[in-house]
């Protein structure tokens, strides 16, 4: 016999349960076995069910007739049909033959054959545990456990004498329940317990109640959970985002489509476990809260913060806030700004200089900070300003990126080519910047183009990983030549519980175990990816090197000077602003801003908005561990290079070692300025 359907739970990597899925057809189910469900009420559904349960062969003549005079007399229905009758009409028989119409005389007549063959086949125990995790108990409960969370908030296996023989009373009438029918349902229930001091009399198996039991439960005041208690949901924009993912997981993995894939996750009564940590996810949250609520009571008109923390070295996403509240309608709750598509300002110039390092540059590459007029391809050139309306002279690609100014890094991306940097961003993990070369245009580098903050963290765990990328193979459909290969991580582990037809026992299966072992794409840039990719972290984690745009210390200096490497990024219409950063062990993204797209106030800054929730946010994750600094790979020499030139020759000039350059000795001579240019 098949289970039609049952409950899926979704849980975080603590299996901490963050949300069950309720079948849109159906309801909710979750399969326990009879030693998990409490005596009362095995007692209980006998006693109001089939009496001679534990003695038929699947029918009861006497009960059939009683039933059908008790009916024709106005009286009490008192179960006619029998508890493996009505197993059989409730998974057997087809739904078109278990009511109305379908129900003919041929029809019962083969329900009560099969149910001679089930009793002949199965064990009465293991009848009654499909039996009671099957029946329909009223508000899309189906089965007792779902039965008993629903209208009293706790397990099967807890459910008193009172609570039983209320819950034993609703499958005859389900409509007859306490949340919808509260007098009716306490009559049921006295009918109920009446029945169980009979049956006890009567030494049915596993009844033992007494009248002063009887008239205590009767008297007893029920504590129900509350409609909207049932199905609370956590972590809810990871928890909906991990329930697409199993999907395409099942799909992909077992070969089976994305309907059949949706039907079991929805139906199958899967345990899917997932990479988050719900104490982080709900840390995060907090802080977004508190940090957003500061900026409101400064009057900088923002209501809404995103953040994702990612595991590099397994690319699992440990966190993802999607908004501050996915309830509040106010600020849209349940769009998901993690996975939508924003501008991310100056997060994406990392980007653009780590395509220019690979090209042969260094750190020591000079710009020229000046008003510079570039070809834009329309009418009128692109002159960019940087967010000071200031210039600064010839300055050091350290410098440049350090310090975020936006003309060396419009020229960083005209030298590098938008194809080539937009090629680059996608390797790394963006999976967007789809819409041609001219349409981005050298805005590109400042964020002229739409990304996503999970897709831009991926991108930072990259580089924490000195360019190898680490996640799960993407599904195939999915794959698109030229870009990423792999995914983050959301899903460790999916099972299921399966009974196994010659046995009856149940038994677990594992559908799909990430086990642990990403899989990984190292040298995503060829073979000097590792070089390249720890020059520009070693940029993003140089204090000294933007101390003269943000000042230090600053929020994007860590407690206790843990080194960190970490961009902001501010659109010019200031509707997003982002804070991305890594350590070895974690990368932390952020993006405040508003759901609607309307413009926060403009003294929001770098510094001021999505900055400090990274600040927190990282300081909270590393708390009492110890600090770790990035690995140098080998490949790379310093090279004296000081603030105000492109090179400086003098052992003093040296003790300042900007310059990181590949396969070049310290002692060489620098290029000259021009072949900078």
């Amino acid at each position: 016999m098949e289970r039609d359907f049952q409950t899926t739970k979704i849980f975080d990597r603590n299996s901490m349960l963050l949300y069950e899925i309720i079948d849109p057809t159906g309801g909710d189910r979750q399969w326990v076995q009879l030693n998990a469900i409490s005596p009362y009420l095995r007692c209980a559904t006998v006693a109001i069910e089939d009496k001679t349960f534990w003695e038929n062969q699947g029918f009861d003549v006497r009960g059939i007739a009683r039933s059908a005079l008790a009916n024709l007399q106005g009286e009490a229905r008192q179960g006619g049909s029998g508890i493996t009758q009505q197993l059989v009409k409730n998974v057997v028989l087809p739904p078109e033959e278990r009511a109305g119409e379908g129900r003919t005389t041929m029809v019962k007549v083969k329900e009560v054959l099969l149910s001679t063959e089930i009793s002949r086949k199965y064990d009465k125990r293991t009848l009654l545990e499909w039996y009671l995790n099957t029946n329909f108990y009223g508000n899309l409960s189906y089965g007792i456990e779902a039965a008993a969370k629903v209208y009293f908030g706790k397990s099967a296996k807890d459910l008193d004498l009172a609570e039983s023989a209320m819950l034993a009373a609703i499958p005859q009438f389900p409509k007859k329940n306490p949340f919808d029918s509260a007098v009716e349902a306490k009559d049921r229930q006295s009918l109920v317990l009446d029945l169980m001091v009979e049956r006890s009399k009567s030494s049915v198996p596993g009844c033992n109640v007494t009248q002063k039991d009887s008239d205590n439960a009767k008297l007893q005041s029920l504590k129900y959970s509350g409609r909207t208690q049932r199905f609370n949901i956590k972590a809810p924009h990871f928890s909906v985002y991990a329930k697409e993912r199993a999907i395409e997981l099942l799909a992909d993995y077992r070969g089976i489509g994305t309907e059949a894939a949706t039907a079991l996750v929805e139906r199958g009564g899967l345990r899917i476990y997932t990479t988050l940590d719900l104490n982080i996810d709900n840390k995060a949250r907090e802080i977004a809260n508190q940090r957003v609520a500061a900026l409101q009571a400064d009057n900088k008109d923002v209501n809404n913060a995103s953040v994702v923390v990612i595991k590099p070295d397994t690319g699992e996403i440990l966190a993802m806030i999607g908004s501050l509240d996915y309830f509040n309608d106010n600020i849209d709750g349940k769009y998901n700004v993690a996975t939508a598509l924003r501008q991310p300002g100056s997060s994406f110039k990392p980007i653009t200089y780590l395509e220019l390092l690979r090209q042969g540059n260094s750190p020591a590459t000079l710009f020229w900070d000046t008003r510079t007029t570039f070809p834009s391809g329309q009418d009128q050139p692109y002159v960019p300003e940087n967010y000071d309306r200031k210039y600064h002279g010839p300055v050091l690609l350290r410098q440049a990126l350090a310090r975020s100014y936006n003309i060396p890094a419009v020229d960083a991306l005209n030298r590098a080519g938008i194809g080539n940097v937009i090629r680059t961003a996608q390797k790394l993990g963006i999976t967007d910047l789809n819409r041609g070369l001219d349409f981005y245009g050298l805005a590109l580098t400042l964020g002229g183009g739409e990304v996503k903050l999970l897709d831009m963290a991926y991108v930072y765990s990259v580089f924490a990983n000195q360019g190898t990328m680490k996640g799960v193979p993407r599904p195939k459909e999915l794959k698109r030549p030229g870009f990423r290969e792999l995914d983050p991580v959301a899903i460790l582990r999916i099972d299921q519980d399966t009974r196994d037809p010659a046995t009856g026992k149940q038994v677990t299966r594992t559908l799909y175990d990430f086990g642990g072992a990403p899989s990984q794409v190292p040298d995503l840039l060829g073979p000097n990816t590792r070089q390249v990719t720890w020059q520009l972290t070693s940029i993003m984690s140089d204090p000294q090197a933007r101390a003269a745009a943000f000042g230090y210390p600053s929020s994007l200096d860590l407690a206790d000077g843990r080194p960190a490497a970490v961009k902001t990024g501010t659109t010019n219409d200031y509707k997003d602003n982002w804070t991305l950063g890594f350590t070895p062990d974690v990368v932390v993204g952020v993006w405040v801003g508003n759901t609607d797209n309307h413009p926060m106030d403009k003294g929001i800054t770098g510094l001021t908005g999505a900055a400090p929730i990274w600040n927190d946010v990282m300081n909270f994750l590393h708390e009492g561990k110890p600090q770790r600094e990035f690995e140098q790979p080998e490949g790379l020499s310093q090279s004296g290079v000081c603030a105000s030139m492109a090179w400086c020759p003098t052992a003093r000039a040296r003790s300042s070692r900007i310059g990181l350059c590949r396969g070049r000795s310290r002692d060489d001579k620098a290029p000259s300025s021009k072949s900078f240019r």
